[in-house]
C-alpha cells in the first residue's frame, strides 16, 4: 500500500463514521412517531371503550331506580289491601301471600341452575298457586347480600338476583303455572331483610321471595 493511500484510510474511516451518524437521529424519530401513533391508537380505544362502559352503567342504573320505583309503587298498592289467611308456610301479605326461599334450598353459591334438591319445594309451591291461589298474579323477586360479584361472572348482583328469579319462573312455567300470570324482578342487595353484617344475615339476605296477589293494573293483566 502506497503512502498516498493510508493517508486517505482516515479520512474514509471518518466519512464512514459520520455517515452513520447523519442517519440514525432520523430512524429513531421515526420509530418515535410510529411508537406514538400506536399509543394514541390505544388510548383512543381505551377511552371509547371507557365512554361505553360508563353509558351502559348509566343506562343499568336508570333501570335499576325504575324498577325499584315500580317495587315501591306495588307495595304501596299492597299496603292498601285486606290481609287475607295464607296457607302453611307463608305469610300473609295484601291481596295474598308470600312465601321467601332461602339460596341454600335453590342454589350453589354464585349460580343460577335450580338445585335438584329444590325441585320438591317448587312442586309444593307450585300445588299451591295453582289451589289457593290460582287467580293470582305470582311475582317472583331474586335477591342477594351485598357482596360484590368476584369468581362467577355476572356484571353484578342485579344481574344474578334476576338470573334466579328468571330461573324459578321457568320451573313454575313448566310445571302448569300459566305464563301470563308471572312476573320475573331482580332486587340485588337493595331490599335486605337484615343488615349485611354477618355472614348469617348475608345468608339470610340470599333468597328468592315469590308473591302471589291479586292481578292489578300496574302488573298488565286483567282478573
Amino acid at each position: 500500500m502506497t503512502r498516498f493511500a493510508m493517508s486517505l484510510m482516515p479520512l474514509c474511516f471518518c466519512a464512514v463514521i459520520a455517515a452513520g451518524c447523519a442517519t440514525t437521529p432520523k430512524a429513531d424519530v421515526a420509530a418515535l412517531e410510529d411508537r406514538n401513533r400506536n399509543l394514541s391508537a390505544q388510548l383512543n380505544k381505551a377511552r371509547a371503550d371507557l365512554d361505553a362502559e360508563r353509558r351502559a352503567r348509566a343506562e343499568m342504573d336508570q333501570r335499576l331506580a325504575s324498577a325499584i320505583r315500580d317495587v315501591d309503587d306495588l307495595r304501596g298498592q299492597l299496603s292498601a289491601r285486606p290481609v287475607e289467611p295464607a296457607p302453611a308456610g307463608w305469610t300473609a301479605v295484601p291481596g295474598g301471600g308470600m312465601i321467601a326461599i332461602e339460596e341454600n334450598i335453590l342454589f350453589q353459591p354464585g349460580k343460577v341452575t335450580l338445585r335438584d334438591e329444590a325441585r320438591k319445594t317448587l312442586d309444593g309451591i307450585v300445588s299451591t298457586l295453582e289451589g289457593e291461589y290460582a287467580r293470582k298474579d305470582i311475582m317472583v323477586f331474586g335477591h342477594t347480600d351485598d357482596q360484590p360479584i368476584k369468581k362467577s361472572g355476572w356484571d353484578d348482583n342485579w344481574q344474578l338476583s334476576t338470573e334466579r328469579a328468571l330461573a324459578v319462573v321457568r320451573y313454575l312455567r313448566e310445571h302448569g303455572v300459566s305464563p301470563d300470570r308471572l312476573v320475573a324482578a331482580g332486587v340485588g342487595e337493595n331490599r335486605p331483610r337484615v343488615p349485611n353484617n354477618t355472614e348469617a344475615n348475608r345468608l339470610s339476605n340470599r333468597r328468592v321471595e315469590i308473591f302471589a296477589i291479586d292481578a292489578a293494573p300496574r302488573t298488565g293483566r286483567g282478573k
